[in-house]
């Protein structure tokens, strides 16, 4: 018998939020997005448009403002939150109201230095306290490894590859990738959280050892900015209700058919993730429909 649920059709379209005709921006919820930096402008794109193309009413992205100029020509449909370089990370938790918004997603493209060590610590104590939902990714995924924090919460999730697992648990991507399910589990419990271990055949493991596993997978998600696109997804998912384990193994189903979807017409070689926001529609009709 298999220790694992296979995600499918039948099980995404169950867990897709409702949507109501009588409703507002409001209805689904608000996004705030930590990500970007002048190195990795296009992760911060990538994250906040992709929750706006699963369905969330609002994103609002906090980024230094030499990205915020960059994505503010390449998207008239995200919010910016007004901050001045990197003074937003050490004053967040004094300056920004966090229980004003539906989710928060944190990570994508944010760099590693000494402002966003801080700000990350800071940032996991504060929602700790306020129990938000909050997705970590990225460079967030190894401060929090280099900085020994464990508890995160049962309301968050994280969404590492096999390398930055191999970090949160201090062992190699080879162990990583002999027993992924284990190592899935073994980290949901350590962190208190929901784990997106990201790779061929996903694996969405819960802080009570229940486990997912998406395998309608494909190579043309091994690609740059991919990862950023799914974090995107699963925040766009939890500000229109759904629970972290809901929207983790949601929105690896949905990533998974929207690479398909776009495979089909861009080739496994040619899809690039800032093609992939596009084909996030078909993916939803493909379950819905």
């Amino acid at each position: 018998m298999s220790s694992y649920n296979i995600i499918d059709k039948e099980l995404a379209k169950i867990l897709m939020p409702s949507r109501i005709n009588e409703s507002n921006k409001g209805s689904f919820g608000k996004v705030l997005n930590f990500a970007g930096c002048k190195e990795y402008i296009g992760a911060a794109y990538l994250s906040s448009v992709s929750a706006l193309r699963v369905g969330a009413g609002y994103v609002e992205l906090a980024t230094p403002n030499c990205v915020k100029e960059s994505i503010a020509s390449l998207s008239p449909d995200i919010v910016f939150l007004d901050v001045n370089s990197h003074s937003y990370l050490e004053n967040f938790s004094k300056n920004v109201d966090l229980t004003k918004y539906s989710v928060l997603s944190v990570g994508c493209g944010l760099g590693n230095n000494k402002f966003t060590q801080k700000f990350v610590k800071k940032l996991i104590e504060v929602v700790k306290e306020i129990n938000i939902p909050t997705i970590y990714d990225a460079d967030a995924l190894n401060i929090i490894a280099s900085e020994g924090i464990t508890e995160l919460g049962s309301r968050s999730i994280i969404t590492p590859h096999p390398g930055e697992l191999a970090r949160l648990m201090g062992t190699e991507v080879f162990d990583i990738q002999a027993s992924r399910e284990d190592y899935a589990r073994m980290a949901a419990q350590k962190y208190n959280c929901t784990v997106v271990l990201k790779g061929h055949n996903t694996i969405i493991s819960c802080s009570d050892g229940k486990l997912f596993k998406d395998i309608s997978g494909t190579n043309v998600l091994a690609k740059a900015g991919m990862g950023d696109v799914l974090t995107g997804i699963i925040s766009g998912l939890v500000a229109q209700g759904l629970n972290v384990r809901q929207a983790g193994v949601l929105g690896v189903y949905l990533h998974s058919q929207a690479g398909l979807y776009g495979a089909k017409l861009k080739t496994e070689y040619g899809l690039l993730a800032s093609e992939l926001l596009d084909f996030i529609p078909e993916g939803i009709k493909s379950i819905i429909f």
